[in-house]
C-alpha cells in the first residue's frame, strides 16, 4: 500500500523526511531530518550528523505535545491533492519543493502507539 496524506498514520514513519512543526517545549521546533526509529511514545530523528552543524545529530522527540510535518515524495505526493496537504512545507521552511512532493501535519497523539500495532489494525487519520 502507497503512503498518502490519509494512510500516514498507519504506515511505517522509519526513513521518512520528518520536521517538528509545533510542541509544548519550545527547543523542540524546527528539529528535521530523517526518523532513524520510533517507539511507542517517541520519534528519533537524525538532524544530519555529517552536516558539520554543532546542533547536528539524533534527537529523541516525544510524540505527545507535538505536531509533525511528513514530507512525502513521488507517488505519495502525487495523490495527495486532497485538502490538508500543501505543495511546499508552512513557515517558509528551506526544504526542496516540486510537483512530486507534498506536506502533512500530523498530531503526535494519532501516533501514540506501538508501530506495529499501528500498522497492523490502523487509526483514524487526523492529519490536516
Amino acid at each position: 500500500m502507497t503512503v498518502t496524506p490519509e494512510t500516514l498514520p498507519r504506515h511505517e514513519l522509519v526513513g521518512l523526511h520528518v520536521r517538528v512543526a509545533e510542541s509544548t517545549d519550545p527547543s523542540r521546533v524546527g528539529i528535521e531530518g530523517r526518523v532513524v526509529r520510533e517507539t511507542m511514545r517517541t520519534l528519533v530523528i537524525d538532524t544530519g550528523s555529517n552536516s558539520g552543524d554543532s546542533d547536528a545529530g539524533v534527537k529523541q522527540v516525544p510524540k505527545r505535545g507535538a505536531r509533525f510535518t511528513f514530507r512525502l515524495t513521488d507517488e505519495a505526493a502525487v495523490a495527495a491533492k486532497a485538502t490538508g496537504t500543501a505543495s511546499k512545507p508552512a513557515g517558509g521552511e528551506s526544504q526542496t519543493t516540486g510537483e512530486g512532493v507534498a506536506y502533512v501535519t500530523v498530531d503526535g497523539v494519532a501516533l501514540l502507539s506501538r508501530p506495529a500495532l499501528r500498522s497492523e489494525t490502523g487509526v483514524d487519520s487526523k492529519w490536516r
